[in-house]
């Protein structure tokens, strides 16, 4: 098994522009055609470091493992983050790279459970409006509600998440650290651009 640093990126708008601007990097197990059973040598390596072989069909099966790897390595992150989404981890051996995604609804019962809890927090800790707590809990329900909101509600938001933070249930660290991160990201929408 080899391990590759697996560079994330997300979209930003420059001057008008869509470019790729790089978040981090993410270390990912990958495995060799041995890993998988296959009675294969390796021949060499490319210039990450990965394994390359004698013959293109060899090669091609190799690359397409590679590249379901990292599929599966980006599906288990938070969109435009090195942060793993709640309850997720990378495959770190073989069975769990192969075995068929369980789609149980633990990640979404968990940010329906955050999304609860943060509402109940807000109505008996936050002293604002029933009016502004809905606004933030729907901020919170929401990374694109974020990006559209105006910095002082993003602000709000960040200033009661890090409150919360300090009694939240730590199952939900990952969620608050993701919304935390949404209410400080760059916003490339100006109104003059409508």
């Amino acid at each position: 098994m080899a391990t590759l640093k697996m560079v994330v990126t997300k979209t930003v708008n420059k001057a008008g522009k869509n470019e790729r601007q790089e978040v981090g990097t993410v270390e990912v197990p990958v495995f060799t055609l041995g890993d998988f059973g296959l009675d294969v040598e390796a021949t060499g390596a490319d210039e990450d470091g990965m394994p390359t072989y004698a013959t293109p069909a060899i090669q091609w099966v190799a690359d397409a493992v590679l590249a379901a790897t990292k599929a599966d390595a980006r599906n288990k992150l938070e969109s435009g983050s090195v942060a793993l989404k709640a309850g997720a981890s990378i495959a770190s051996t073989v069975e769990e790279l192969i075995a068929k995604a369980e789609r149980s609804g633990e990640a979404l019962a968990l940010a329906r459970e955050f999304v609860a809890a943060f509402s109940k927090w807000l109505e008996q800790h936050s002293g604002k409006s029933a009016a502004v707590q809905a606004v933030l809990v729907a901020m919170a329900r929401s990374k694109n509600a974020i990006a559209l909101s105006t910095e002082p509600r993003r602000v709000g938001l960040l200033n009661q998440l890090t409150a919360f933070a300090d009694v939240a249930d730590a199952r939900f660290s990952n969620i608050i650290q993701a919304t935390a991160e949404a209410c400080t990201a760059e916003v490339t929408l100006d109104d003059a651009d409508f």
